[in-house]
């Protein structure tokens, strides 16, 4: 690492704040696609008044941008969690101006490679990131024929969705098994989901962080599912699946999870 690396690392780590720029259409960090070196980015700044001067283009895009405030006493935590959507650059403004920071060279990636291959958390990275894409643009309050990256981010995010292993939230059953006897009868419960029109939907995530955010009370255990198998989790009434419900919110109808099966054909 350079000497100015090293110096910008130390300033970071002795900050008292950073304040993160957030999308609004995906309740997470907004990323930006470098035009040179295609790295995916998040940006985070000193004060207020560097953020609105930020997002003065992007409001002009009508997307629809926010602050997040970290304290010092949380970077660490938020750093570590980039990872799991597939970030590996950080671009800092401050008075010294605009800085960038591979994810890297600031924390160390989690190694979960000594764990049980069945202890080993499942993070879907990729479908993170082409998911926050394509919310940030689908979202957008314009005409269609405006979003012109929309049909590239579709393929992209459709492909990584048939590739990926879901998190799914089960509840058990009360009885005198054992929970791993449980898994293996089924018996549990599958939680669900209202949108405003009433339609039932299942929550469905990418990552055990995800989850967190639904499962606040620790209520819920975890099973891992393939693409291939989400059909066969269906409960009666169910419209589908909402991915990441408390992130970009992707809704998975049945038409969806069926119309996907029958275009791609995954080695």
């Amino acid at each position: 690492m350079s000497v100015d690396k090293k110096f910008l690392v130390k300033s970071i780590q002795k900050k008292e704040s950073l304040i993160v720029a957030y999308c609004s259409f995906t309740n997470m960090p907004f990323i930006v696609c470098d035009p040179e070196s295609f790295n995916d980015q998040v940006w985070l700044f000193d004060t207020e008044e560097q953020l609105q001067e930020f997002v003065k283009p992007y409001i002009q895009q009508k997307i629809a941008l926010k602050g997040i405030k970290y304290p010092n006493s949380k970077f660490l935590g938020f750093f570590a969690t980039l990872f799991s959507i597939g970030v590996n650059e950080l671009v800092f403004v401050s008075s010294m101006g605009t800085q960038k920071l591979g994810l890297e060279e600031l924390v160390r990636r989690p190694d979960y490679s000594k764990l049980p291959k069945e202890q080993q958390p499942i993070f879907n990275s990729e479908l993170q990131l082409t998911g926050l894409y394509f919310m940030q643009e689908a979202a957008r309050q314009v005409p269609n024929e405006q979003k012109t990256k929309l049909p590239e981010l579709e393929e992209e995010l459709s492909v990584n969705l048939m590739k990926a292993r879901y998190v799914v939230p089960i509840e058990l059953l009360d009885g005198p098994e054992n929970d791993m006897e449980k898994l293996k009868q089924r018996k549990y419960r599958l939680p669900v989901l209202k949108n405003k029109n009433g339609d039932v939907l299942q929550p469905l995530f990418t990552d055990p962080t995800e989850l967190a955010k639904f499962n606040k009370d620790n209520k819920f255990r975890a099973i891992a599912v393939p693409f291939d198998n989400l059909s066969k989790l269906l409960i009666r009434d169910s419209k589908g699946f909402m991915l990441n419900p408390a992130g970009f919110h992707l809704a998975m109808p049945k038409e969806l999870i069926e119309g996907l099966g029958n275009r791609f054909e995954l080695d």
